[in-house]
């Protein structure tokens, strides 16, 4: 028998720079100088799946040949998606214990009974669930609540939407939660997993969506919004631009949280009061 041996074509700085000024325009990711092996080692499955023999043949295929589906899988390839339910909890018990409660409030006092947000960055589902359940738990029946989360990697919002998570996924899930907001099962391989229940899901929207979309859709504006650990991969311009439209679609008196390694440049930090590490309220 024949062994098959791969190997992997070479990455050239030329071919490198034009694979990063193509994702750059495409999603704002700035991979910068030191991202080569990065993109060497995850293309080149790409490369051997669809049975190329170079990265010269796979810029051809999916720029110049313009393959859509192929680029929704280099971005998906070059996408780091790293979360857990209740990562930097601090966000999530200033939601629940300030921010809720004072939306509640202004609405009351207009009259209204909706609440809506965005979580920006969805991956696979871990934050915009840890949201919803902040605001099952914040808010009372009867209310209108509304969540989209969104991403640009159509992989990740398919494990979002299905919404199944293995025992560690959920280990920051107090118990209580879990069982009020989890159901267990044991899959095909005998392995127990868990699955949000269907009151986390009827008022949350999963949807492909590009941040470096020049002009949003939305037609209403959020009452807080969730874009964190995203801005790191943008170069500042693009980070101020970013900031800006997303405060454009808050409402006044509304919340930005961001990444605790993120912040807050050009004139967004005039529209804005910082009210805790990466947790921003606006102004106007």
């Amino acid at each position: 028998m024949t062994n098959l041996i791969f190997h992997n074509p070479e990455l050239s700085e030329e071919m490198y720079r034009k694979f990063a000024d193509f994702i750059y325009r495409q999603s704002g990711i700035n991979l910068g100088d030191n991202k080569q092996e990065l993109v060497k080692t995850r293309f080149s499955k790409r490369i051997r799946l669809l049975g190329l023999k170079s990265f010269e043949e796979y810029y051809d295929y999916v720029i110049r040949q313009r393959h859509p589906e192929e680029l929704t899988n280099m971005i998906d390839a070059i996408s780091t998606n790293y979360t857990f339910f209740f990562r930097e909890k601090d966000h999530f018990d200033f939601l629940s214990s300030e921010a809720i409660p004072e939306i509640l409030q202004t609405k009351k006092r207009q009259g209204l009974r909706k609440v809506r947000a965005w979580c920006a960055a969805a991956s696979t589902g871990e934050e915009p669930y840890t949201i919803m359940i902040c605001l099952r738990e914040g808010i009372d029946a009867g209310w209108d609540i509304r969540l989209l989360a969104t991403d640009i990697s159509t992989k990740v919002l398919k494990k979002a939407q299905a919404g199944v998570y293995e025992k560690k996924q959920i280990a920051t899930v107090s118990q209580d939660l879990q069982q009020k907001y989890f159901d267990s099962f044991v899959d095909e391989t005998g392995e127990v997993k868990y699955k949000v229940k269907p009151i986390l899901q009827q008022s949350l929207y999963f949807r492909y969506f590009n941040l470096m979309t020049p002009q949003f859709p939305f037609k209403g504006k959020f009452d807080f919004i969730f874009c964190r650990n995203v801005m790191i991969y943008f170069d500042r311009p693009t980070q101020d631009a970013l900031t800006e439209k997303m405060l454009n679609f808050i409402e006044p008196g509304g919340y930005l949280f961001v990444g605790h390694s993120e912040t807050l440049g050009g004139r967004a930090k005039e529209r804005v009061k910082m009210m805790g590490p990466a947790c921003y309220k606006k102004l106007r």
